[in-house]
């Protein structure tokens, strides 16, 4: 009985702490979508990472493969967890899955910013790249293994769950194929087969949220409505596959087979017992589904499409599907666990935020076809200021600590100049060396600016962590000197210029604050 309220609570614990991690990178892509919007508006800097190209693909793929299906995954573990409480191995399995599932997101941002990118609308990053999802798939699939192995008999949602995941990873290989996968090979048509794989991917992950969520046993109506569309679709990705592309009539007929979801969503909303604040998030989140749905149908006329397809209308359309449908999706899944969801000024300020996007767009679509004479600049305007507004909701996360000791406030400069700073060399060094009379290559300096981040990081973890503040700080001092002392050689040697000496003087700075201030007083208490 202990053992499982151990495993409970450290279950909790993984979930709050990976759930704020993620949704950091989800702020993050909303910052790179404010800079994209910024952008648009002519207020570019000539800069090597800050270009239009780089901000969008960014802000795109971070909405796309970062926080929201990252938090998708733990739905299995949420609802076994429910259902038979947790596994402690299971659960050190799927913390790697999460780690290096962060490593690609790291890995997916910086090769976009440096300019890595396929010019593809939702799949920008290399090919390669997928190769870490997979890598990170086969502990998802371990931790699954370690979870169910709780159940005495498994459940069918078990046992369909479980199929799922092991061909996951090779699926993703496949289905991304730059030669034989479904996304480049659809990038130029409708690609009514990808409208509905997508949402035929939701409906399962609606069941399971009603099913986590529900109070008592749930049991589904009407699944005629998801088997029909769900056999279409296969037929469709084997058609694809084995004989060629598809018509515009084939593709427009597996379009409007998506409008089958709309009655079966509103049938097991209805059947569902739920909290009221579960429900409303997840109330949010199928009203926003079924209107893309529906408006997503209308679009796919011939008549309309071809006057709106790839206009702000179809952006709006996206903004309305992600930045609603899916991310109250998740919030719904963790209503419960995370009680910072639980302020709701902050779910209304980030909704009215997408909402004001939604709209600002939809008008500015409606404005390139023609339709009205609104400015398209003023409508962006709009767009970045609600963007800000959507922003807003990241403070929910955010506890600022207003008292220091002298050693905690050390560190913290060292998180704002070397954390911040070596972040903000890499957004700007390009733009601003000119400028300051430095030359840049744009090579070696990347890598120089990594490592400043770096030892921001090791600030940080010194300022977190007070059983380890010391060593940690004292780490962060040797690897000063090295690195200052590498750039006085690399002055005195004329090999870089003033910049490696204003690099080795600010390095020294910190040495010697903490030699003076905080060293001394440490070997005294010790004697």
């Amino acid at each position: 009985m202990e053992k499982s309220i151990n495993n409970s609570t450290n279950f909790e614990l993984f979930i709050n702490k990976h759930f704020k991690i993620s949704i950091a990178f989800f702020a993050l892509g909303l910052f790179f979508g404010i800079i994209y919007s910024l952008n648009l508006l002519g207020l570019v800097i000539d800069s090597q990472t800050l270009n239009p190209v780089n901000m969008r693909a960014i802000h795109i793929s971070l909405m796309l493969y970062g926080f929201v299906p990252l938090m998708l995954s733990y739905l299995p573990f949420l609802l076994i967890n429910k259902e038979v409480g947790s596994s402690r191995e299971g659960i050190r399995y799927l913390n790697l899955y999460t780690i290096i599932w962060y490593i690609f997101l790291v890995f997916m941002v910086v090769s976009l910013l440096l300019g890595k990118n396929r010019g593809l609308a939702f799949y920008d990053f290399a090919y390669e790249l997928n190769f870490l999802l997979a890598f990170a798939g086969l502990f998802y699939i371990l931790a699954l293994y370690k979870f169910i192995k709780l159940y005495t008999v498994l459940p069918l949602w078990i046992k369909v769950c479980l199929r799922v995941v092991t061909i996951a990873p090779f699926t993703l290989l496949i289905l991304m194929n730059p030669t034989i996968g479904q996304v480049e090979s659809t990038v130029s048509g409708p690609h009514g087969d990808n409208t509905l794989g997508m949402s035929l991917a939701l409906i399962p992950i609606y069941y399971l949220i009603i099913k986590l969520l529900n109070e008592g046993e749930f049991k589904a109506r009407w699944n005629i409505l998801w088997i029909i569309p769900t056999v279409f679709y296969f037929g469709s990705v084997l058609y694809r596959i084995f004989i060629g592309h598809l018509s515009y009539n084939q593709e427009w007929f597996l379009q409007y087979l998506t409008l089958l979801y709309v009655p079966l969503l509103y049938r097991w909303y209805k059947d569902s017992n739920i909290s009221d604040i579960a429900k409303k998030a997840l109330l949010v989140s199928i009203l926003a589904f079924l209107f893309v749905d529906i408006e997503g149908n209308i679009i796919f006329i011939p008549q309309i499409r071809w006057v709106f397809h790839r206009n702000d209308l179809i952006i709006a359309h996206a903004h309305v599907a992600m930045g609603i449908g899916v991310f109250f999706m998740v919030i719904s899944m963790f209503i419960n666990h995370i009680k910072e969801l639980h302020k709701d000024i902050f779910l209304k300020i980030y909704l009215v935020g997408i909402i004001g996007i939604f709209t600002a767009l939809s008008i500015s679509g409606f404005t390139q076809a023609g339709f009205n004479s609104i400015p398209t600049h003023t409508l962006w305007i709009f767009r970045t200021l609600f963007g800000l507004v959507a922003f807003g909701f990241i403070f929910a996360f955010i506890k600022l600590q207003t008292s220091y000791s002298k050693l905690g406030f050390y560190n913290l400069i060292g998180v704002l100049s070397d954390g911040l700073g070596g972040v903000f060399l890499i957004l700007l060094a390009s733009f601003l060396y000119p400028i300051l009379g430095f030359s840049f290559s744009g090579v070696y300096e990347y890598v120089v600016f990594t490592f400043v981040s770096m030892t921001g990081i090791i600030h940080y973890l010194a300022l977190k962590n007070e059983t380890y503040q010391m060593i940690l700080t004292k780490l962060s001092v040797i690897i000063r000197v090295f690195a200052s002392s590498m750039f006085f050689a690399l002055y005195s040697s004329g090999k870089l210029g003033m910049e490696a000496l204003m690099i080795c003087l600010f390095d020294l700075t910190f040495v010697f604050i903490y030699l003076i201030f905080f060293y001394e007083k440490e070997t005294t208490c010790k004697d």
